[in-house]
């Protein structure tokens, strides 16, 4: 069967209808301008899928681990087990008694849908289908998905998500609780529409606005354990990541949150807060009491550069304690900061290269060529870099070498070796089998 073209003369919904109907065996393969998709199909079901760019959450190990399947130091063990044999990581979870087949069967699904209601969103792209005598799959462990079922929850996604759009149009806004003790209740599901999120149908957006609701202490499932990740700390991006549900049912659930006034956007002093409260020791303010975050020193370097040049930096000149406190608390901050976010992006880098994280920052600095060596902070401090609770963390020294929540950088742990059925290879990209 020869089906292939542009997503705008045919959408991917009929695509997926026509393979269905016709109960055909292949791969369709997507292009967008920034990604390619590929889809397996058995007599029109749908048994894997895969995405040259993968989204941290689509991995399987970091799916079982989300849903409490296994620990951080199990997938860990099992991520090297995977790289020393190639075997599937579903496979040998499953083999080592750490999961049992349903659990890698769910987180499977899991991963599929993901991918495939991404696509439902993209507004142009090329498709072709490729059709085959029989698709290599899991057969033990993957369960055909009818294409019917998935085309009816996409067609409802992609009907919601100007909606949720509208209520969270940046990914890296931070939420915070606005009342942390109230305790809720979790209710029942009520009838899925528009209403849930509290939007009028007028005639032009600017006049779309929320209708108030009445005071209500009953949660959905979903909003319920999505309410309990808001922190005042993780952005919308690190939500979705945190959370076991895929990324519609989480934005679709901080909406109502937010709808319904029970979140809101953070300020970044609260955010400044929620990384004292994590961090140990807490950094004791400067004599200034300045709360000043490391993003915005950098205006400053220009002001102080100037101060410096007509006030000698002499300790017996009174300016000179002033100036130099402020220097090391703002300016010097800020550029340690910087620092701190380059070692966590050449962290990644390694990952994506050879497949794992560095154990700690000297290893990195002493392998990555793109660190000077002895790299360090302004003060000559050193960088502690670890993996902690799917998460990358660097973090720094203030200038009186105490941890500071100002000096701290993380990130969602790209798990190494869960490409999924029919993960694809790149240029200098090792993407393994799960």
């Amino acid at each position: 069967m020869a089906l292939e073209g542009t997503l705008r003369d045919f959408s991917f919904a009929d695509i997926l209808q026509l393979i269905s109907l016709q109960r055909k065996t292949g791969v369709l393969t997507l292009k967008d301008a920034g990604n390619v998709v590929t889809i397996s199909f058995l007599e029109g079901s749908i048994v894997g899928s895969s995405s040259l760019n993968q989204h941290p959450e689509d991995r399987i190990g970091l799916i079982l681990l989300k849903r409490g399947e296994v620990t951080e130091a199990e997938l860990e063990a099992a991520l090297k087990r995977q790289e020393e044999t190639l075997q599937r990581l579903g496979r040998i979870l499953i083999d080592h008694k750490l999961v049992d087949g349903e659990a890698v069967r769910v987180a499977l699904s899991q991963q599929i849908l993901q991918i495939v209601y991404r696509v439902f969103r993209w507004g142009d792209g090329e498709y072709h289908f490729s059709q085959e005598t029989d698709i290599d799959y899991d057969r033990d462990l993957m369960k055909p998905m009818a294409a019917d079922s998935i085309i009816m929850e996409g067609a409802r996604m992609t009907d919601e998500w100007p909606f949720i759009d509208q209520r969270i149009p940046d990914r890296e806004v931070v939420f915070i609780k606005v009342s942390p003790d109230r305790h809720f209740e979790i209710g029942e599901e009520d009838d899925d529409d528009f209403e849930s999120l509290g939007f009028n149908f007028t005639e032009t957006p600017e006049e779309s606005v929320p209708e108030p609701k009445p005071q209500d202490d009953r949660l959905l499932p979903v909003q319920y354990e999505v309410y309990d990740l808001v922190n005042g700390l993780l952005s919308v991006t690190e939500l979705i990541a945190e959370s076991p549900y895929i990324e519609f049912e989480t934005c679709k659930a901080l909406a109502d949150l937010l709808d319904r006034g029970i979140i809101r956007e953070a300020t970044q002093e609260e955010v400044v807060r929620s990384l004292s409260r994590i961090s140990m020791p807490v950094a004791e303010k400067s004599s200034l009491g300045l709360g000043i975050v490391p993003w915005l020193a950098v205006p400053f370097l220009v002001l102080f550069g100037f101060s410096l040049s007509v006030m000698p930096r002499n300790p017996a000149n009174p300016g000179f304690g002033l100036i130099s406190r402020v220097w090391d608390g703002c300016v010097l901050e800020g550029v340690s900061w910087y620092r701190i976010d380059r070692l966590s992006r050449a962290a990644e880098s390694q990952f994506f290269l050879e497949g794992f994280y560095p154990e700690n920052g000297e290893d990195l600095i002493e392998k990555s060529a793109a660190l000077p060596p002895g790299y360090s902070d302004p003060w000559g401090q050193g960088y502690r870099l670890a993996t902690r609770s799917s998460k990358l963390m660097v973090s720094g020294l203030d200038a009186s070498g105490r941890r500071s929540p100002r000096l701290l950088v993380n990130r969602p742990l790209a798990w190494e070796g869960e490409g999924g059925i029919g993960a694809q290879e790149g240029p200098g990209v090792r993407l393994l089998p799960h």
